[in-house]
């Protein structure tokens, strides 16, 4: 699997370098805004987008990155955090020269915690439409391509047996994706990897060598997207 994904990202680039010629431009520009998923597949996302893209993420200071690695259930530093973190982070960005090319989003997983007494989401289904509608018309009216990566997958029955203090159902996870409306399908390329409890270090992180695999899923699907462009 990752043979094949080195071998695609280098066949793109060969026809990438044919195609343009001699017409050599800057490179493309892509922001990350994620949470605890896109922080374990960013560091190989930017190496295999190298000569592709600019890459850049929310966070990118040191201490932004070791804030959020302290714990990933808790979103600190770099880390995105639910809808309305994320709502509340681009209105700073409205005073900066914010314009990357395109950005890469992946948030809702926090959005769908439930508190293990109330049974209440972090992010009620209503208030996380407004969020997406207010995050996707703000990308537009600013003209910046957005990529929205679909949550999942999640076992709610390996997530809720591992995981004490809140609790996720894929029923949500459905409704959420469905209110995002997401281009990206990462969960159903995860689901040909195998049974999640294989996959999985804890109730909802990924061992590294399938953070690899996400991160050369995303870079091809980024490199592909220059090529259709061209």
């Amino acid at each position: 699997m990752v043979v094949f994904h080195s071998y695609r990202i280098f066949m793109s680039l060969i026809l990438l370098l044919h195609e343009r010629g001699d017409n050599i431009k800057p490179l493309p520009s892509v922001f990350v805004i994620g949470s605890s998923t896109a922080l374990l597949f960013g560091p190989y996302l930017a190496q295999m987008l190298q000569s592709f893209y600019t890459y850049s993420r929310k966070g990118d200071e040191p201490e932004q990155i070791k804030a959020a690695f302290g714990d990933l259930d808790t979103p600190l530093g770099a880390s995105a955090g639910d809808s309305s973190a994320v709502v509340d982070y681009l209105a700073t960005l409205d005073q900066t020269e914010f314009s990357p090319d395109c950005v890469l989003l992946h948030v809702g997983t926090h959005d769908i915690k439930r508190d293990v007494k109330t049974h209440e989401p972090q992010v009620p289904l209503e208030v996380y439409r407004n969020n997406v509608e207010s995050i996707v018309n703000g990308f537009r009216q600013k003209q910046i391509e957005l990529i929205w990566i679909k949550n999942g997958p999640i076992d709610e029955r390996l997530h809720n047996e591992r995981s004490k203090n809140f609790h996720r159902f894929e029923a949500d996870l459905d409704a959420y994706n469905l209110a995002a409306e997401p281009i990206l399908d990462l969960p159903c390329f995860m689901n040909n990897l195998g049974p999640l409890s294989e996959l999985l270090k804890d109730h909802v992180h990924y061992k590294d060598e399938i953070v690899k695999l996400q991160a050369a899923f995303i870079a091809g699907y980024l490199i592909d997207r220059l090529r259709d462009q061209l």
